[in-house]
């Protein structure tokens, strides 16, 4: 008989992967974890039933993630990773030359499966990576330090989720304070075509940032195939690269980059009707 990974991102779609075997499936305080070996995608992590990641396509989201705004800034020296569990996120940003990197994670079991069945994936050695188990939210509230690039790497904001006080109005502006002059902060979004309220609720809780923009990339693990990002800064224009790779990529490129910025035609009108809403508001 055969086996089906089948997600229900909302009720009118589905997006199912032929399964070869269960390879892991546990819990935590925060979530179940669950690692499938697929036909066509490899190894995929789930968390609480959701694909996070998957072998065959992690570059193209990790690699969209942090190497715009890690480009966008003259000298990123110091980072903050919130979330990033698996290890992507990190590996790509200890590409560049950084001096330190802060990885906070809530859920120290993410990790360690991760260290298990995603080896590849993490540099979890490199000297210059801390990682603090402990909630973003507190350690934002608690630490003095001051970061020239933030990260959010977390699962989705999905009503009373492990994630969802990160994605407020609040944790936004006291990122804000964490951020050196030039500093600039980035999220990973939703889908654009399925989840509009989602994606304008996310945009909005950026207002304290002088700068915003909405970027887009292709993972076709993720439902509908394109996911956007939202990229926010104190003076930096992240449509400009400051400085360009020294080290191979597989998807990212300069010409990518000023791409991404590029936004369909729905999305320019979303994020209009999203700006006048609001002055009509204020």
């Amino acid at each position: 008989m055969e086996l089906w990974y089948i997600q229900d991102y909302i009720n009118e779609y589905k997006m199912g992967l032929k399964v070869k075997e269960t390879i892991f499936q546990g819990k935590t305080r925060f979530q179940e974890i669950t690692i499938l070996d697929t036909y066509l995608y490899g190894r995929v992590l789930l968390l609480d039933g959701i694909a996070q990641l998957s072998e065959k396509d992690e570059f193209m989201y990790h690699e969209m993630l942090v190497h715009v705004p890690m480009f966008s800034h003259p000298n990123p020296e110091k980072v903050l990773i919130i979330g990033g569990g698996d290890g992507g996120t990190s590996r790509e940003v200890l590409k560049h030359p950084v001096k330190e990197v802060t990885l906070v994670d809530i859920d120290e079991g993410v990790i360690e499966v991760c260290q298990r069945y995603f080896s590849q994936l993490g540099r979890w050695d490199d000297p210059r990576l801390t990682v603090l188990i402990e909630d973003a939210c507190q350690y934002i509230s608690s630490t003095s330090e001051v970061f020239d690039v933030i990260i959010m790497d977390s699962t989705d904001p999905l009503p009373h989720g492990v994630a969802e006080p990160l994605f407020s109005p609040e944790f936004f502006e006291q990122a804000f304070h964490h951020l050196s002059p030039q500093g600039i902060m980035v999220s990973q979004m939703e889908p654009p075509f399925f989840d509009v309220d989602r994606v304008k609720k996310l945009w909005e809780g950026f207002n304290v940032f002088p700068i915003v923009k909405l970027y887009w990339g292709l993972v076709p693990t993720y439902p509908g195939g394109i996911w956007s990002y939202v990229i926010a800064s104190k003076s930096q224009d992240p449509r400009r690269q400051e400085r360009v790779p020294d080290f191979p990529t597989r998807y990212y490129s300069p010409a990518i980059h000023q791409a991404a910025f590029a936004l369909p035609s729905f999305l320019e009108e979303m994020l209009e009707n999203q700006k006048r809403d609001e002055e009509n508001f204020s």
